[in-house]
Parts: C-alpha cells; sequence; structure tokens
C-alpha cells in the first residue's frame, strides 16, 4: 500500500472512532422522533484531494445530527463511513455574522483538532439553505465537502397504538 493510501486510512480510522457508535444511534433516532431541537442530516463526504488507486476521490456516506444551541451555534454530531470502517466525530459550529444575508440562509465555521499525523487542525465552513447542509473543509492533511440534505422527521415510523 503506497504511503499516502496507509496514511490515509490512519487518518480516517483516528478521527471516526472518536466516539460511541451507540451514542449517535440514539441522538439519530431521537432527532428522526423530533425530540429535543435536533435535526437529522444524510449525504455524504467527498475528498477533493485523495483519491482511491482506480482515480475516484475517496468518499462514503456520512449522517449527521445539528443541535441549535441557545447562543445560535450547532453542536454537529457526525457519523462518517469509509469503505467498510464507520466511525464518529462531533465539532461545534458558531454562526457566521458577516457579509450580506439572504433569507434561509445561514452560515457557520468550526474546527476539530486532531494529533498533526491526522491532518492536525480541520477548518469548516457550512452553509444551510433550506433543506441542504454543505460543509467545505480542510486541514493540513485534505479538503473536501460534506453535503447533507436534511432527513424528515419520523413520527409516522411508529404508529399509535391502536384505539379501543
Amino acid at each position: 500500500m503506497k504511503r499516502y493510501g496507509l496514511r490515509s486510512v490512519l487518518v480516517l480510522l483516528a478521527s471516526l472512532l472518536a466516539a460511541c457508535s451507540s451514542s449517535f444511534d440514539q441522538q439519530w433516532k431521537d432527532a428522526g422522533l423530533g425530540k429535543g431541537h435536533a435535526t437529522r442530516w444524510d449525504g455524504q463526504w467527498t475528498s477533493g484531494k485523495n483519491v482511491y488507486a482506480n482515480g475516484v476521490f475517496h468518499h462514503g456516506r456520512l449522517r449527521c445530527v445539528l443541535v441549535e444551541q441557545p447562543d445560535r451555534s450547532l453542536e454537529a454530531h457526525f457519523r462518517a463511513n469509509w469503505l467498510i470502517f464507520s466511525g464518529n466525530f462531533d465539532t461545534a459550529l458558531q454562526p457566521v455574522l458577516a457579509g450580506p444575508r439572504r433569507r434561509n440562509v445561514r452560515k457557520y465555521e468550526g474546527t476539530h483538532d486532531l494529533p498533526a499525523v491526522y491532518g492536525g487542525t480541520y477548518h469548516y465552513r457550512a452553509t444551510i439553505e433550506g433543506d441542504r447542509f454543505l460543509t467545505h473543509y480542510s486541514s493540513s492533511y485534505d479538503v473536501g465537502t460534506f453535503d447533507l440534505h436534511r432527513e424528515k422527521m419520523c413520527k409516522d415510523c411508529f404508529p399509535p397504538h391502536a384505539e379501543h
């Protein structure tokens, strides 16, 4: 395996295995049922720098639970998949108030610190417009995007008990 390929695997494993999956699964379920101020987002992440042997950029499924905080920041809880691996990571996204504002468009920035061997600090620039959540990320190791769409609440997934 080429050096950058091995490093890529290590970076993803370290960042993805940062949290327990059962916690994310519960957050995902609760957000789908409309509990709290959380919303669910589903889509994919795509590297803009690292490629597989066939020339396709690294990518995988990405889910996120966003929880709006009283100060208008967002707690972002991510579950990422890559090949046969999956893992979680969390980051805080702060609202960006500078520049012209457009209706139904919210912008955020955030960072996530990893050891230097895994790319160091990852920087995020996120835009939420309607039901789309697009994030550009960069670090010393990689650049890329998260492209997610809002999942609808799932109140009808569990039908109420039959009335007598």
